[in-house]
């Protein structure tokens, strides 16, 4: 189990590191959009793709702040606590239309900026920005597919967008929980909120939560706290290690992401470090290290979380 670290400067009592964090703060696209400008300056690849989720994410931002969410009903909190599953678990969830809207502002909002962008983006985008506006059952289809992970090779070029949408939607209904409203889930290594599996698991440095590590949602950007050196899919503390890519003057492991591996089941999600690099985004970084999921691959690993602005073959 984690150890408590004492956070007041008294002895006389400990500071726990909280179970679930909600998403409450509203600048947490706007510094994921940093972070994607700060690893575009640096890449030497991938650098227009990144400056296009960089965009992406200020439009997040924008549509975060431009609508609140209705409350979630007390009988879903209810029967999320009776019955240890997420309140707003994402695969039955009754989206409303306000998601279309998001991704009409998003669309809209990256769109002002075509003049930088592939064709195959600006085909993208007219065609999103269309369905959002006339065929909101086209629209929910990528959308269901996308959370259910059997998107199909035509949603290839949209997902980026629809899953940026999705992830808004999701993120404003889940800032308006309670902790303890979602800290009873049955399933450690699903989102205790939305039921949808974590793109990455991050170790942080804020005082209240130092050197635990925490899951973070693919969809809706709660955290959930689980012990480190445990498979975050099979949660098997046995065949757990890890893989990294050295480099010149950072070896192994040193690095800010590695990958924790399973050989129970062969899986794998990747690890960062915020005391290696305060700066790290679970979501921006993950697509920095695509390299370190082709070497995690081929060794037979299988990763168990998806990143919902990515799609391979689509970079």
């Amino acid at each position: 189990m984690p150890t408590p670290i004492i956070t007041d400067g008294s002895m006389d009592r400990l500071v726990r590191a909280p179970k679930v964090v909600l998403p409450k703060d509203q600048g947490l696209f706007a510094e994921r959009a940093s972070r994607f400008d700060q690893l575009a300056a640096e890449s030497s690849g991938m650098g227009d793709y990144m400056r296009l989720l960089a965009q992406v994410c200020r439009a997040q931002s924008a549509a975060f702040k431009a609508r609140t969410a209705h409350s979630v009903s007390e009988r879903a909190i209810a029967n999320s606590r009776e019955h240890g599953m997420p309140p707003l678990s994402a695969h039955v969830f009754p989206r409303d239309e306000s998601w279309h809207i998001d991704l009409r502002d998003i669309v809209a909002a990256v769109q002002q900026d075509a003049g930088a962008m592939t064709p195959e983006v600006t085909a993208t985008l007219k065609e999103l920005g269309t369905l959002a506006e006339t065929d909101h059952e086209s629209l929910d289809a990528i959308a269901d597919r996308l959370i259910a992970g059997d998107s199909l090779v035509e949603d290839g070029s949209s997902i980026p967008f629809v899953g940026a949408a999705l992830q808004v939607y999701f993120t404003r209904l889940a800032s308006t929980l309670k902790a303890d409203s979602v800290s009873n889930c049955d399933v450690a290594s699903v989102c205790p909120c939305c039921g949808m599996r974590p793109t990455a698991s991050l170790v942080r440095i804020d005082p209240d939560r130092l050197n635990y590590r925490y899951l973070v949602c693919s969809l809706c950007m709660t955290e959930w706290n689980m012990e480190r050196v445990r498979c975050s899919s099979c949660e098997s503390e046995k065949d757990v290690a890890y893989m990294a890519i050295e480099s010149n003057d950072k070896p192994g492991l040193g690095q800010a992401v590695s990958a924790e591996t399973c050989d129970s089941c062969k899986t794998y999600l990747k690890i960062f470090s915020q005391e290696k690099d305060a700066l790290v985004d679970p979501i921006a970084d993950d697509l920095n290290s695509l390299a370190l999921d082709l070497l995690v691959d081929e060794k037979g690993y299988a990763r168990t979380g998806p990143n919902l602005l990515f799609y391979p073959g689509h970079v």
